[in-house]
């Protein structure tokens, strides 16, 4: 009993003596010696924030020394107040790095915790961009929503995706880029939540997203039927799984034709389920009745005959602009005959416009297929230097010939000052079958690129990050 009561006594003694010692509230100190300690921990304050800075060590490692600096200084202010240190920071004489201490705690630490989430990975980089207050291109950005929104669901971050916040004007469409993945990637529960919820305005959008999916992950003719029967069999229905057909359909034929067999194929960053299964396309084009729905379908189809090299027959279905580039892809991918490919718009007769859109597309493919670009790419005018290059490393990150290799500066280095295609690019990256990353993680950079220094920044709206990024 005697040790028991002298070991509590021990125990009670530390937990009243714990919090203050690991809390730093010993003191206040006065004297030559605190005086020199307190100058000491403000030159290793000073020397954190000058010599740890953006651009050259990631966010996280500046974050990290930013912190000790922060925690230094306010040591400084609690342990050893009358120094006269402490009486330079009161008096805002003395500042930390090129900061005023409050704007530093108030305001750079708050902006530096928001940069190192931005940089932790592909999708958090890219709703930073999303998210600048420059960024102001409505169009643009609701494209950079639509890579970021596929993204977290291909994360299986659907609850996230659903959440993400717009307006509510923009919700149906939200649910709609939700409910295409949930629809290929068999969330089938998700899918019919969604199409239970939706308002009945909104109703015909989804149902045509979903019929899409259905037939991309290639579900059988009954069972599309079956989907058409109950869902009301409409135009607009019909020509949507058309759509979701000939998406799967060209990767098949194309791995069909150069005799190899059709597994592991793709259609952008989606894979083809059940790649044995092929369908009559000619056959489900004849059941879609007259209207815009067959306008658009048949245009489809012309598109696809072109890129299997059946030009003659797309042409009477289609006009000559709409299917250069799928016929190019075509000679790239089966006789190589760059020059044939190159010769098209005279070819085919397009005007200054309709070539340029071609080269555009020529690029992208000559890209992927890993050809020299540059002499194609001075024929472009300086107009589309931007358009250029996105299509150029789009192209590229898909290549299997000349594989992307994506290093730490490889996104910020990208002579492109749109926030929104940079965004799309890294999200599509994220889920290309062949990505490959050497060295640091290449976030730090493009956020940097793109909110670079801590000048001149606004309070923070939220003042629980104030508090979370002092800790």
């Amino acid at each position: 009993m005697l040790l028991r009561h002298r070991l509590s006594s021990v125990l009670l003694s530390l937990a009243v003596l714990l919090p203050s010692v690991l809390g730093g509230e010993i003191g206040p100190f006065t004297g030559p010696e605190a005086d020199a300690e307190a100058a000491r921990l403000a030159e290793r304050a000073n020397d954190y924030v000058n010599n740890v800075v953006e651009d050259l060590y990631s966010y996280a490692y500046v974050q990290f020394h930013w912190k000790r600096s922060d925690a230094n200084i306010d040591r400084i202010l609690r342990a050893y107040p009358s120094s006269p240190v402490a009486a330079q920071l009161r008096a805002g004489t003395l500042k930390t790095g090129p900061f005023d201490h409050v704007y530093f705690k108030e305001r750079v630490l708050p902006r530096l915790e928001e940069k190192k989430v931005a940089s932790f990975d592909a999708i958090n980089c890219a709703i930073f961009l999303y998210e600048l207050p420059a960024n102001q291109d409505p169009a643009g950005r609701r494209d950079l929503l639509a890579a970021i929104i596929q993204t977290l669901c291909r994360q299986t971050r659907w609850g996230e995706a659903l959440a993400f916040p717009v307006l509510n004007q923009e919700r149906p469409w939200l649910w709609s880029e939700v409910i295409r993945q949930t629809t290929i990637y068999h969330n089938d529960k998700l899918t019919a939540e969604l199409l239970k919820n939706i308002t009945a305005d909104h109703r015909s959008e989804l149902l045509a997203t979903v019929a899409e999916g259905l037939a991309f992950r290639g579900e059988k003719p009954a069972a599309l039927e079956a989907f058409l029967k109950k869902e009301g069999d409409t135009p607009a229905l019909r020509a949507a799984m058309f759509s979701g057909l000939l998406r799967r359909e060209l990767p098949i034929q194309h791995a069909l034709a150069a005799s190899r067999p059709p597994k592991g194929l793709y259609s952008g960053v989606d894979g083809i389920q059940l790649p044995a299964q092929s369908a009559d396309l000619s056959a489900w084009l004849l059941t879609i009745p007259t209207g815009e729905s067959l306008a658009a379908a048949r245009l489809g189809f012309a598109r696809y005959l072109a890129a299997l090299g059946r030009l003659d027959e797309a042409r009477q279905l289609a006009p000559a602009s709409a299917l250069a580039a799928g016929y190019a892809g075509y000679l790239l991918a089966t006789t190589g005959d760059l020059a044939a490919a190159q010769a098209l718009p005279a070819t085919l007769g397009l005007n200054q416009t309709e070539t340029d859109r071609f080269r555009l597309e020529l690029l992208q493919l000559m890209a992927e297929s890993g050809a020299n670009t540059a002499a194609l790419r001075a024929q472009l005018p300086g107009l589309l230097a931007a358009d250029a290059t996105y299509r150029e490393f789009y192209g590229h990150m898909f290549s299997t010939e000349k594989q992307l290799v994506v290093r730490s500066h490889t996104f910020a280095d990208l002579p492109l000052t749109d926030p929104n295609r940079v965004g799309r690019l890294i999200c599509t990256w994220s889920l290309t079958p062949n990505r490959s990353l050497r060295g640091a993680a290449p976030w730090d950079a493009v956020v940097y690129k793109f909110a670079p220094g801590f000048a001149d920044l606004s309070p923070p709206k939220d003042k629980k990050k104030v508090e979370a990024a002092g800790h």
